[in-house]
C-alpha cells in the first residue's frame, strides 16, 4: 500500500495479484492487464490534482464533498462512433452507528472503465469499511470482460452487509432503551437526549436507504438498456447479473422497511417515556396534595387552641384584684369579627363556584302544527 492506495492486477490463472507500482506509473488509458485498485478517500483527496485526470469532472464530488449517493455512466465514443470505452460509477452513503455520541460516515464509491476491445477493465473501490483482502472475497475473482455492470452487482452486494450492519446497531440501540425503561423511577437524566441522539441517527438510516434504493434503481434500469447496447454480452451472463440486481434491490427494499419500523418504534418509545414522567409527576402531585391535606387538618387541630389563646390574650378582661372581669367593650370583638368572617366566606365562595356556575339549558322549544281532523 501506497499513500492509501493498494493496486491489484489479474495474474494468469483469473486471481488478483497485488502490484508494488504507484498508481501514476500505470498506464490506464491502455491497460495490459484488468486492474483494482483500492482507495482511502483521505489519500484521494490529498492528491486529486495529480488523479483528477483519470476520472471525469462529474465524478469529482464523489470523493471531494459529502453527497448520499449517485450513479451514473457513459460512452466514449471516437470519431466514426466506435465504442472506445465505457465509464460508469455507482456510490453510497452509510452511517455506522457504535452509539449515539460515537458514529462514523462513509462513502463507498466504485468506478469502473471497460475497454471493448481488449475487455479489460480498470476498477477503482473508494472508501469501502472492508480491507482489500476481504473485499476480494466477495468480488469476482475470474474476468468480467463481457458485462461491465457485473462489478456494479459485486459491489452492490457488499454494501447490503453494510446496510444490515448500520440497521443492526440503531436497533441494538433502540432495544437499549426499551429496557432502560421497565422502571420509570430509575430513568437517568440523560434518558430523553439519548432518545433524541437515536432518532437522528434513525432519520439519517432512512434517508441513506431511500437514497441507495434509488440508486440501485438507476443502475437496474441502465442494466436493461446494456443488453441492447453492447452486443458482445450473452444472453446467460446478462440473466445472472440481472437476476443479482435484482436480488439486491430487494434486500434493499427490506432493509429500507424495517429501518421505517424502527423508527416508528422509536416513536412509540419516546411518546411512551413522555407518558411514564408524566405519570411519575402525577403521583408526585398527588402526594404533595395529600401532604397538604395533613398540614390543613393539624391546622384546624390547633385552630380552637390558637382561638383562645388570642381571645384571653386580649384587654377584654381584666384579671386585677385576683378576679376575672370581662369589660363591657367586649360586644366589639364580636362586632366585628362575626361580620368579617361571613364577608369573607362569601368572597371565598363567590370566587370558587362563580366560575363554575353555567346557564342552564333553556326551555324546549316545541314546533306546533295544526293537527287535521
Amino acid at each position: 500500500m501506497s499513500n492509501g492506495i493498494t493496486i491489484y492486477q489479474e495474474g494468469g490463472t483469473g486471481q488478483w495479484l497485488q502490484q508494488r507500482a504507484s498508481l501514476l506509473e500505470l498506464d490506464l488509458e491502455h491497460p495490459e492487464k484488468s486492474l483494482i485498485i483500492f482507495a482511502k478517500p483521505d489519500s484521494m483527496k490529498d492528491q486529486y490534482s495529480q488523479y483528477s485526470h483519470l476520472f471525469p469532472e462529474a465524478f469529482s464530488p464523489i470523493i471531494c464533498t459529502d453527497i448520499n449517493g449517485s450513479f451514473f455512466c457513459d460512452d466514449v465514443l471516437d470519431e466514426n462512433d466506435n465504442l472506445v470505452k465505457h465509464v460508469s460509477w455507482s456510490c453510497f452513503k452509510i452511517k455506522l452507528v457504535h452509539d449515539p455520541h460515537n458514529y462514523q460516515w462513509v462513502q463507498p464509491a466504485i468506478f469502473m472503465t471497460w475497454y471493448p476491445d481488449t475487455l479489460n477493465q480498470v476498477v477503482f473501490i473508494i472508501d469501502h469499511p472492508l480491507s482489500p483482502g476481504e473485499l476480494l472475497q466477495l468480488l469476482p475473482t475470474q474476468r468480467a470482460t463481457h458485462n461491465p455492470y457485473t462489478w456494479h452487482a459485486a459491489f452492490a452486494g457488499t454494501m447490503m452487509g453494510q446496510y444490515d450492519r448500520s440497521f443492526w446497531g440503531l436497533r441494538d440501540l433502540v432495544r437499549e432503551t426499551e429496557k432502560a425503561r421497565d422502571n420509570p423511577n430509575d430513568l437517568d437524566p440523560e434518558f430523553f437526549p439519548r432518545l433524541h441522539d437515536i432518532a437522528r441517527h434513525v432519520f439519517h438510516s432512512n434517508e441513506t436507504l431511500e437514497i441507495a434504493e434509488h440508486t440501485l434503481q438507476s443502475l437496474l434500469n441502465e442494466h436493461v438498456r446494456s443488453r441492447e447496447l453492447y452486443s458482445g454480452i450473452s444472453k446467460g451472463e446478462w440473466l445472472h447479473n440481472e437476476r443479482q440486481l435484482l436480488f439486491r434491490a430487494k434486500q434493499l427494499h427490506s432493509l429500507k422497511t424495517r429501518s421505517r419500523s424502527l423508527a416508528e418504534r422509536l416513536h412509540n418509545e419516546i411518546n411512551l417515556g413522555f407518558n411514564l414522567v408524566s405519570q411519575r409527576f402525577g403521583s408526585d402531585a398527588k402526594s404533595d396534595n395529600a401532604m397538604m391535606k395533613t398540614v390543613a387538618i393539624v391546622s384546624m387541630v390547633y385552630l380552637p387552641g390558637t382561638f383562645v389563646s388570642g381571645l384571653f390574650g386580649t384587654n377584654f378582661f381584666d384579671y386585677s384584684d385576683g378576679k376575672e372581669v370581662m369589660t363591657d367593650s367586649f360586644w366589639i370583638y364580636w362586632a366585628i369579627t362575626i361580620p368579617l368572617t361571613l364577608l369573607t366566606m362569601l368572597i371565598w365562595a363567590c370566587w370558587h363556584y362563580y366560575p363554575r356556575k353555567k346557564p342552564g339549558p333553556g326551555p324546549e322549544r316545541r314546533d306546533t302544527f295544526p293537527v287535521k281532523p
